[in-house]
């Protein structure tokens, strides 16, 4: 039981990171891509999304059984 309810602890952290890495990538993109360190942090932000929403997947597939 008490697994269980630390594996939700971190779901909840993995979502709250996807989710605000989407929102400070679109928020770095509108404020305009022109430099090459600019496109380096977009390649991060979007390694970093990739990597949170794997592990959002499996630790929901962890949790169905």
């Amino acid at each position: 039981m008490g697994n269980k309810i630390m594996k939700i602890f971190h779901l909840a952290v993995m979502v709250l990171a996807f989710v605000t890495l989407t929102v400070f990538m679109v928020l770095h993109i509108r404020t305009g891509i022109e430099t090459q360190m600019s496109k380096m942090y977009l390649g991060l932000y979007i390694i970093l999304m990739a990597w949170a929403a794997v592990r959002v997947f499996s630790i929901v597939k962890e949790l169905r059984k």
